[in-house]
């Protein structure tokens, strides 16, 4: 009687672990997807234009709902200064920077930017030329972003960039306050679409 009893129980808690190991696996399953396609990821900011702390806490802290890693510099005019920015930015390794004027606006405007900057032919590279570096992968940044906003990509020289030596973007966005929402999204949107393309590779 006392041995069938054990039994019993010794089945009752297989199955309760049994079921434990199921919901895990299934919930393993369900949030991968999520984290591989952005989870880590470590974003720079850098802030261009009004710096309104509102629209940018905004939008730092929805990024960082989205799972990723935000670091913001304030863009300087000041050569000394923004090389100083760089060197700060380059020794993070992030991921990507978006140099950004971010702001709300009577009106809806968002442009795209890649830098015209060109590799040289020597082996020690000027400031200007280190972006060309990562063209390609800053292009395809720039496309990911530009489509969700249903815009082209522009060619620009672009001082925020000089130096970064990770993809780099400028991004302008003036937005109403009714479509905070909405650019928000599509932000985050264009920016899953760049880090997921790996994926879609491998398929």
């Amino acid at each position: 009687m006392y041995i069938a009893m054990m039994f019993k129980g010794n089945v009752f808690l297989l199955k309760k672990k049994v079921i434990v190991i199921k919901f895990l696996f299934v919930l393993f399953f369900v949030l991968i997807p999520v984290f591989y396609s952005h989870g880590g990821e470590h974003v720079v900011l850098y802030r261009l234009g009004i710096k309104d702390p509102v629209a940018w806490d905004q939008l730092r802290r929805y990024l960082g709902t989205k799972g990723y890693k935000i670091s913001m510099f304030d863009g300087s005019d000041n050569i000394e200064k923004h090389v100083e920015n760089v060197n700060k930015i380059n020794r993070l390794k992030a991921s990507a920077l978006i140099a950004m004027d971010f702001s709300v606006s009577d009106q809806n405007r968002t442009i795209v930017a890649v830098t015209i900057a060109k590799k040289g032919k020597g082996n020690i590279l000027a400031i200007e030329e280190v972006p060309a570096l990562f063209a390609s992968e800053s292009r395809e940044l720039a496309t990911s972003l530009a489509s969700v906003f249903n815009k082209g990509v522009k060619e620009l020289p672009l001082f925020p960039l000089l130096g970064v030596d990770i993809p780099g973007v400028y991004m302008k966005i003036d937005f109403t306050p009714d479509k905070t929402t909405e650019v928000l999204e599509k932000l985050h949107q264009g920016m899953q679409g760049y880090f997921k393309r790996g994926t879609k590779d491998e398929r």
